[in-house]
C-alpha cells in the first residue's frame, strides 16, 4: 500500500472531536471530514457549513470514541469553561472534559494556560499546544498584517498609498506588514533593535531605525500612522508627546500591548488593540492554518502516517 494510501486507510478509523470556538473550528471541521476523518462537533456556529462533520446535540457524542479532541483558540478565555461562545449558555468546565477523556485520547487546543497543563499531567491527558507551533505563527502573521492594513484603511482620513508608516518591531508580523504596506504605497520605516532584522529591511526596501535612536524618534514624529508588534511599552508617553502628524496607532501586540493608550487619547489620538486578527478578519484561512498544525500533531503523535 502506498504512503498515500496509508494515511486514508488510517483517517478513515480515526473520529476527532470539535468542541466550541467559532468559524475557525468550523472551518477545521469541514476540512477534516474532507479529508475523511470521521468528525463530531459541539457547540459551533448554528447557521455554520460543517461539510459532512456531524454536528452533536451535547458534548459528550463528540467526545465519546474520539482519538483526539480539539478546542478553539484560545482553549479556555478564563483557564476553568472550554470557550465555547455559541453552545447556548451552556458552560463546559475543562475539569469535566477531562474526566470524559480515555487515557489514549489526545486533547489539543491553543493557548493552553499554566494550570489547565498542570491538571492534564495529574489526570495522565496527553495535552498538544498548536499555538506552540511556528508554523501557526508564521502563517498566521498573513491574516494579522491584513487585518491590520484593514483597520487603517477605515480609520484613516488618508489613503496608505503616500502615508508615512512606522511599524515597530521585525519579526514574523513586522516582516509581512512591512511587505505589504510597500506593496500598496506606503513610506514604510521599521524599528528593530538587531543588526540582522536592521540589514532585512534594508534588502527588502524599507528604512530602518533602530530603536531608542533619534532616528526612530523621528520617525515616528513624522508618521501618519504607527503598527506595533512588540509587546513592551515602547510607544510611551515621552514619544507620544512628541508625534507631529500621527492619527492613528494600531497596537497589534499580545497581552496588555505595547502602547500608552490614556496618553494617546490625551493627545486626541486614536488607539487600537487590534488583538486575535486572524479569526476575526479571515476565519476560514485561519481555520486551515489550524488543520495543518493539528495534522502535523496527529503524525507525530502517530495517529495518522505522512503521505
Amino acid at each position: 500500500m502506498s504512503a498515500r494510501g496509508l494515511m486514508l486507510c488510517m483517517v478513515e478509523t480515526v473520529k476527532i472531536g470539535i468542541l466550541g470556538g467559532d468559524m475557525r473550528q468550523t472551518a477545521l471541521a469541514r476540512r477534516l471530514s474532507e479529508m475523511g476523518f470521521e468528525t463530531a462537533t459541539w457547540g459551533l456556529p448554528a447557521e455554520s457549513d460543517l461539510g459532512g462533520a456531524v454536528r452533536c446535540g451535547d458534548w459528550h457524542g463528540a467526545v465519546s470514541g474520539s482519538r483526539a479532541v480539539i478546542l478553539p483558540l484560545p482553549a479556555s478565555a478564563d483557564g476553568v469553561r472550554v470557550s465555547a461562545p455559541f453552545a447556548d449558555g451552556y458552560d463546559l468546565r475543562m475539569s469535566h472534559l477531562m474526566n470524559e477523556l480515555s487515557a489514549d485520547t489526545l486533547l489539543i487546543g491553543g493557548k493552553f494556560d499554566f494550570g489547565i497543563k498542570e491538571a492534564a499531567k495529574e489526570n495522565n491527558i496527553p495535552l498538544l499546544d498548536y499555538f506552540e507551533c511556528e508554523e501557526l505563527q508564521i502563517k498566521n502573521a498573513v491574516p494579522t498584517a491584513e487585518g491590520a492594513a484593514e483597520i487603517a484603511m477605515r480609520e484613516l482620513p488618508i489613503t496608505l498609498f503616500g502615508a508615512k508608516t512606522l511599524v515597530c518591531g521585525y519579526g514574523r508580523i513586522g516582516k509581512v506588514l512591512g511587505r505589504l504596506l510597500d506593496g500598496i504605497g506606503a513610506h514604510v520605516s521599521v524599528s528593530a533593535r538587531r543588526p540582522e532584522d536592521i540589514a532585512a529591511a534594508t534588502v527588502n526596501g524599507l528604512s530602518p531605525v533602530r530603536f531608542g535612536s533619534d532616528e526612530f524618534r523621528r520617525a515616528a514624529a513624522d508618521a501618519d500612522v504607527i503598527f506595533n508588534t512588540v509587546p513592551a511599552k515602547i510607544i510611551d508617553k515621552t514619544l507620544i508627546d512628541g508625534l507631529e502628524h500621527c492619527r492613528l496607532i494600531i497596537d497589534l501586540a499580545s497581552g496588555k500591548g505595547g502602547v500608552d493608550f490614556t496618553a494617546a487619547s490625551a493627545r486626541g489620538i486614536k488607539a487600537i488593540h487590534a488583538l486575535s486578527l486572524p479569526g476575526k478578519v479571515a476565519p476560514f484561512t485561519a481555520g486551515q492554518i489550524i488543520c495543518d498544525c493539528v495534522l502535523e500533531l496527529l503524525i507525530r503523535e502517530g495517529v495518522i502516517a505522512r503521505p
